[in-house]
């Protein structure tokens, strides 16, 4: 019976992937982010080196409209100037301002699902796709500057949520087997479990609250169909 299932499955795929309008193809991308559209040669230098992104896409056609998957591992960093009450006293009876910056990179997995229409020129085609993007962390890294002042400030629950929801906005270019893809994914839900974060300074502490912990990004990237 299941021997019986598997050669209706596959008979059923093979006459849709032969059915007039459907299409398929799957491959490899590598791009970058940035908070800013460049055409600058140092700019998307940097992209590449500090933000750097491969992954697989899918994408399924079905008369010129899209369905296309996509699965992005990346990195990321944000910055963070945090301003502590400037009144704490923390060395032999002196006050001193505290004005720490935390710095954090990540290892990132992006799975968004594209869904849209394209524009079919024969060996050229241009798309448009919009639709929702889960984000999940894979490892994060945090640093801390005092601007130069000696005392150490620590912060002890600055802990990145496991999953987190974005959108995005697709814009594509096909050229024979070559895609181009630019788009624009905007954060639905914070990076952290919290947004008041504990700091410390020796046997001083308080606490600050977190701003702007959604981040909106392009991505461009460079893929190559296979099938």
């Amino acid at each position: 019976m299941k021997k019986l299932l598997l050669v209706l499955a596959v008979v059923f795929f093979a006459n849709v992937a032969r059915a007039e309008g459907f299409g398929f193809c799957i491959g490899p991308k590598v791009g970058y982010q940035t908070t800013k559209l460049s055409l600058e040669k140092a700019e998307i230098k940097k992209g590449f080196s500090d933000h750097l992104t491969v992954g697989v896409f899918g994408r399924i056609t079905i008369n010129n409209f899209i369905i296309q998957p996509e699965l992005l591992w990346f990195k990321s960093g944000q910055v963070f100037n945090f301003e502590v009450d400037p009144s704490v006293n923390v060395n032999n009876g002196v006050n001193v301002a505290l004005n720490p910056t935390v710095t954090l990179t990540r290892q990132n997995l992006a799975f968004p699902i594209f869904l849209g229409y394209q524009i079919d020129g024969g060996i050229l085609k241009l798309r448009a796709n919009v639709g929702p993007v889960m984000y999940f962390v894979l490892n994060q890294k945090q640093t801390v500057d005092n601007d130069g002042n000696t005392q150490s400030v620590d912060f002890d629950n600055l802990d990145a949520k496991g999953m987190t929801w974005g959108a995005a906005l697709n814009i594509g270019l096909d050229v024979w087997k070559l895609t181009l893809d630019v788009n624009y994914s905007f954060g639905l839900s914070n990076f952290f479990k919290s947004d008041d974060v504990n700091w410390s300074v020796g046997q001083y502490s308080g606490s600050v609250h977190l701003d702007k912990t959604k981040q909106n990004v392009f991505t461009i990237t460079l893929g190559l169909k296979f099938l």
